[in-house]
């Protein structure tokens, strides 16, 4: 395999979960909801245990995109994505980022000892604070690169995209680890192409040019 000097990884990503993204992943509607002290206990609990627990750390890869398509999108590694919604993603955007995160496998090991022990609602309340963090580490990741790209008049799209999601095929994934060697995280995949540890994510974003007064 190749290797990409332009690839970096981050060994300990300082990440917090959205505790409003938190509540809704758990069903829970502002102002409309109410919470008894029992189950505040239990979500405070949470996300101090959710801290100890979530061992955050991720990966990410800029690269030149060599050709746009209507279609798909060929960057300079030779790796072709065949997606009409991320090539319409990617339509002002020179290059890209790959990068991935995981929160690691000691918050899926608390998370099912807890289910199997009885308390399947302990047990749900931390997989819900384990897959923001999850997405809150891609939030730190973009930033990170968007202080660099800023000093270049450039900056990541505001949205990012997965395999599996939309028309992007989930084998991407296998193409993505590998670039990126995501096994350096403690990461697998699986025959079915799924990420383990679970909290684990791969994604993909433009980076583009700011504009300023209407121009480029």
């Amino acid at each position: 395999m190749e290797s990409y000097s332009k690839i970096i990884n981050f060994k300990s990503i300082s990440a917090s979960p959205n505790r409003n993204y938190v509540m809704t992943r758990l069903g829970f509607r502002k102002n409309l909801t109410e919470i008894d002290l029992n189950h505040q206990r239990k979500l405070d609990q949470g996300f101090r245990d959710g801290m100890i627990y979530c061992r955050s750390k991720g990966t990410a890869g800029r690269f030149i995109i060599k050709s746009h398509q209507k279609e798909a999108i060929l960057i300079e590694t030779g790796l072709c994505f065949q997606s009409k919604s991320l090539a319409r993603l990617l339509e002002s955007s020179d290059e890209l980022i790959l990068f991935a995160a995981t929160v690691g496998k000691e918050i899926v090991e608390r998370i099912n000892m807890e289910i199997e022990q009885g308390d399947a609602a302990y047990g749900t309340i931390l997989d819900a604070i384990a897959s923001e963090t999850a997405d809150a580490c891609l939030d730190w990741i973009v930033n990170f690169f968007n202080k660099i790209l800023y000093r270049e008049g450039k900056r990541i799209t505001k949205h990012r995209y997965s395999p599996g999601y939309g028309d992007l095929d989930l084998s991407y994934q296998k193409a993505i680890f590998d670039l990126l060697d995501l096994g350096k995280l403690e990461v697998r995949l699986t025959e079915k192409l799924m990420l383990t540890p679970e909290k684990s994510v791969i994604a993909i974003a433009g980076i583009e040019r700011i504009e300023i007064d209407g121009q480029n």
